[in-house]
């Protein structure tokens, strides 16, 4: 974790981004290789120099806010390689939906720490995720993926997220529900 964060803050304009006084840094838990097969597609399949080199997480606190306010969005840096790609010089579109996935369900599992006050998000899963592809992730390049919360009725989550280039620009745009799973009927 600590190569990922070296390698995004080398990159101006993403140390930029990271570098203000109420940001936050988190270590990207999808990132660390588990015993089990959790995570494997980021911590192993996705953890090579030409595909995800590096990956970042990070929020903006506010100053006057407490340590257990809930988190209502949260940014991830990406360093994307040619090996993700669907075309040349361009990231497949599933790539692209699989990041978005991920960085909404980083979202979910920050708000899970005891520590935040955040009405109680459990285990969750994806019921639906609707991306719009605005223009093409061109690899290799480091994107912001951001996601947030858009509302919350009893067991559904919905959340929205962003993909931008170094320059602010909007690549895709993505709403989701996610489901918090009742133990009674899980299955998993």
């Amino acid at each position: 974790m600590e190569a990922d964060e070296a390698s995004i803050r080398s990159i101006p304009w993403c140390a930029a981004l990271i570098s203000g006084p109420n940001i936050v840094i988190l270590p990207t838990e999808s990132r660390a290789p588990k015993t089990s097969t959790e995570d494997a597609l980021f911590a192993r399949t996705l953890k090579t120099s030409d595909t995800i080199s590096g990956c970042l997480t990070f929020y903006d606190q506010p100053g006057d806010s407490s340590a257990s306010a809930p988190i209502n969005r949260i940014n991830t840096l990406v360093s994307l390689g040619s090996a993700v790609n669907g075309y040349p010089h361009v990231a497949h579109g599933g790539i692209v939906a699989t990041l978005i996935d991920e960085v909404m369900g980083l979202l979910l599992s920050v708000n899970k720490h005891p520590k935040v006050a955040f009405p109680d998000v459990g285990r969750t899963v994806t019921a639906y995720l609707n991306v719009t592809y605005l223009k093409p992730v061109v690899t290799p390049s480091t994107i912001l993926v951001s996601a947030s919360f858009r509302e919350t009725v009893g067991r559904k989550l919905f959340l929205n997220a962003s993909v931008e280039d170094s320059c602010g620009v909007a690549l895709a745009r993505a709403e989701a529900l996610w489901i918090r799973v009742d133990k009674s009927t899980e299955k998993l």
